[in-house]
């Protein structure tokens, strides 16, 4: 009966880490964009994507720059903490949700389809401004394949 107990306590701490693993820190901003990106991370937690709420961000982050009020590229990290920290959080909560991480016939998550077109309307309505901040949209998409949960991986969806 205590090797069960134990058996299931290993087993729940080795869960939990993997959980862990996957959360995403919600970066730390300049007072200039951190009511902007606390909605945009509210909304991604939610497992909504936050399209309009990072393009209020993006907004701001070009208006900073283009008047050249842009302070130790606080625009740079706003810009990308939208394109892959918000968007990795969206994606752990998406398939956090319903049932979208149920396999399907082709082993693939359920959700993986609509999943595809939320990761492909992200980046689309993003990877225009990346030149404004100095980044390269290739670098910010790798970084995103990177860091997916497992569960995202599993719809080896094309990001670049």
């Amino acid at each position: 009966m205590k090797s069960n107990t134990l058996l299931i306590l290993i087993f729940s701490f080795a869960i939990s880490g993997l959980s862990q693993a996957n959360e995403i820190t919600k970066p730390d901003l300049s007072d200039t964009y951190q009511a902007k990106f606390q909605a945009v991370w509210n909304k991604a937690a939610e497992g909504e994507l936050p399209v309009y709420e990072c393009g209020g961000l993006v907004s701001t982050a070009t208006k900073m720059v283009s008047q050249g009020k842009d302070v130790n590229n606080e625009a740079q990290s706003a810009y990308k903490a939208c394109y892959v920290d918000a968007f990795l959080h969206y994606s752990n909560a998406f398939f956090a949700l319903r049932n979208n991480t149920e396999l399907a016939e082709d082993n693939k998550p359920i959700g993986c389809e609509l999943y595809s077109r939320y990761i492909h309307a992200h980046i689309t309505s993003l990877d225009i401004y990346a030149d404004r901040f100095g980044l390269n949209a290739d670098d910010l998409n790798n970084q995103l394949s990177e860091k997916l949960n497992t569960t995202a991986s599993l719809c080896e969806i094309k990001i670049n």
